[in-house]
């Protein structure tokens, strides 16, 4: 049962960080032209391949780096099997008709007719071309967090006083410190996070489901339930923002990040953020469920055949 929680809690860290990565784009009624052109416009195709071509190389590395030839042979006929699995489903062309009607109940044409041209504006070309790229590269470091993070947490005993989460440490230089400014005073970026560790129970709950079936998921919900209630108490905003802002720092200059954060400073930028990240918010749901519905009941029982082989 250990074993199942761990990896079930894996599966929705996973999950956590994939669908906050894929929903970076800012998304009528809007028009499917219009919403096509914005996705064109911000490179969201390009930017989707990147972040499967970064997942997938962490997960090539973990099978290059085996030394025990049957466990390396096992470990590469899973990432085989993972890899054709989401290169199939997780890749633009299929996302994005999820993407379209997910924006168009959420954004007026106008909205994104603004979003257009914030795109193609000097700022907006640092978002799209030095900014997001930078948020994807750290995908795998944070995932790996994430996946410690849980695995940490279930290994503290029910009723134990849980410990005080810790403060990230201060940033590295004045770049990091800049980054961490400009994702903490995110419009609306904190309540995205608070959102998302809203659903972490029903997240987990759907991936122990998935990997041992619904009727011993059911005997495992109090205990799948406390553990999502202990990620929630302890992995907070700010430790994912030091996370990030370290890679941000790395890549944006000062004169980078000084103009994103002055820029997200103006009434009519905030404004056009909070209506984003709205939209933001339907499509991470629209993602997860997909991830659930469509993906990990494909993926997992590929993965246990593999698993499974001698």
């Amino acid at each position: 049962m250990h074993a199942s929680l761990i990896s079930a809690g894996r599966y929705a860290a996973t999950a956590f960080v994939f669908t906050l990565a894929m929903a970076q784009a800012h998304a009528a009624p809007a028009t499917k032209e219009t919403l096509h052109r914005y996705f064109e416009v911000s490179k969201i195709s390009s930017l989707t391949d990147n972040v499967v071509d970064t997942m997938s190389a962490v997960k090539a590395k973990e099978w290059k780096e085996e030394t025990k030839p049957k466990e390396k042979a096992k470990k590469k006929a899973m990432y085989d099997q993972t890899n054709k699995i989401i290169r199939k489903y997780v890749k633009w062309s299929a996302l994005e008709p999820i993407a379209i009607e997910t924006y168009q109940k959420e954004l007026e044409e106008a909205d994104v007719q603004e979003m257009i041209v914030h795109a193609q504006s000097p700022v907006g070309q640092i978002i799209t071309n030095k900014m997001t790229p930078a948020i994807i590269k750290q995908l795998p470091e944070v995932g790996k967090y994430l996946e410690e993070r849980v695995e940490a947490l279930s290994a503290q005993k029910p009723g134990a006083p849980a410990p005080a989460p810790l403060p990230p440490a201060p940033p590295a230089n004045r770049k990091e410190a800049l980054a961490r400014t400009l994702m903490l005073e995110m419009p609306g970026a904190r309540e995205e996070f608070t959102a998302m560790m809203a659903t972490m129970s029903e997240r987990m709950m759907e991936s122990v489901a998935v990997l041992v079936g619904e009727d011993s998921a059911t005997g495992m919900e109090a205990e799948t339930r406390r553990l999502a209630t202990l990620f929630k108490e302890q992995v907070t905003f700010e430790e994912i923002v030091a996370l990030k802002a370290r890679a941000i720092g790395n890549d944006l200059s000062e004169a980078d990040l000084s103009a994103v954060i002055e820029d997200n400073k103006k009434p009519a930028r905030r404004a056009q953020l909070i209506k984003a990240k709205k939209a933001e918010a339907a499509m991470q749901e629209r993602m997860n469920t997909y991830l659930q519905e469509t993906v990990f009941p494909v993926m997992v029982p590929e993965l246990m055949k593999a698993m499974d082989k001698k």
